[in-house]
């Protein structure tokens, strides 16, 4: 996977950390996803979301990320529930952590579809 992904010209990014070796076994690490507070409520951040998940289904690779809501943006049940709608599940002995599992092209999150 990249390690940046830019939209709009820099308005939106997102960065992901692979595992040493790019190992498929281990998750790929979803550290940021960031959008100017000017151009939030655009659907920037769900654009690159979804561009970050093609990818690591592409590839056949998990994605993990800590709820962390950045100043200004989403509570962290907000930021929790909308990573949902992408396929991303709390776990179990951390909630702060999610993990979405490689999806097929068959179950892959679509504009019609809940993931």
């Amino acid at each position: 996977m990249r390690p940046i992904y830019f939209l709009h010209d820099g308005a939106a990014a997102a960065s992901v950390l692979d595992p040493p070796g790019r190992r498929k076994d281990k998750p790929s690490i979803l550290t940021e996803i960031a959008v100017w507070p000017e151009h939030r409520a655009k659907g920037w951040g769900s654009e690159i979301l979804k561009q970050v998940c093609r990818a690591a289904d592409a590839e056949g690779i998990a994605l993990m990320l800590s709820v962390d809501p950045g100043p200004g943006g989403l509570s962290d049940e907000e930021l929790a529930a909308w990573y949902g709608r992408y396929g991303f599940q709390r776990l179990q002995e951390d909630e702060t952590v999610m993990i979405r599992l490689a999806q097929s092209s068959a179950t892959r999150y679509t504009e019609t579809s809940p993931v």
